[in-house]
C-alpha cells in the first residue's frame, strides 16, 4: 500500500480541513502536443509545469483481480484547442498520466503518476470523452503460471 504525506493523513483524518486535493491530468499524444488540466478553480504549477484550471471527471480502472469494468475520462470542452488537439492525434497513441497533490504543496505526489491508454474518443458541444485503459495491462503474464515438461513432468505424457 502506499503511503502519503503526513500534511495528507492530518487533512484526512481531520474533522473538517482547508487542504483541497486536487488532480492533475496530463495529456499526451505520440509525437504531438501536451495537454495539463487541474480540477481547480485556478491553474496550478506542479514541478515546473502549469496545470490549466478545467472541469473534469475520471473514473480509474480498479486494483482487483476481477474483470475491469470501463473508466471514463470526460472533460469540459471549454476551450477550443482541447478539441484540435484531439482530433490531430486520431491514429496516435494517446497517454493519459494522473496525479493527487493537495493544493498547497503541489510539488507533492499524493499518489501517482498513473499512466493510461485514451481510447475511443468522442466529442461532443459540451464535453470530451474517451475511455481509458490500463497501460500496464500488456505488461502482465497471461496466463500466470506456466506450466513446462521440465517443471510439472506428470502434466505431460
Amino acid at each position: 500500500m502506499s503511503r502519503i504525506s503526513q500534511t495528507a493523513t492530518a487533512a484526512v483524518l481531520a474533522p473538517e480541513t482547508e487542504k483541497v486535493f486536487l488532480h492533475l491530468l496530463t495529456i499526451e499524444v505520440t509525437e504531438g502536443a501536451v495537454l495539463r488540466f487541474a480540477d481547480n478553480n485556478q491553474n496550478v504549477t506542479s514541478r515546473g509545469n502549469v496545470y490549466y484550471a478545467a472541469g473534469f471527471t475520471i473514473i480509474l480502472p480498479e486494483q482487483t483481480e476481477n474483470a475491469p469494468r470501463p473508466c471514463r475520462l470526460a472533460i469540459d470542452n471549454t476551450d477550443l484547442s482541447i478539441y484540435q488537439t484531439i482530433k490531430q492525434a486520431a491514429g496516435k497513441e494517446v497517454m493519459v498520466t494522473v496525479c493527487v497533490v493537495v493544493s498547497d504543496t503541489p510539488d507533492i505526489y499524493e499518489r501517482g503518476p498513473l499512466k493510461y491508454k485514451l481510447r475511443n474518443v468522442r466529442a461532443t458541444k459540451e464535453t470530451i470523452s474517451g475511455e481509458v485503459h490500463d497501460f500496464y495491462l500488456s505488461d502482465r503474464r497471461f496466463p500466470k503460471d506456466t506450466y513446462t515438461p521440465e517443471d510439472f513432468e506428470g502434466m505431460f505424457f
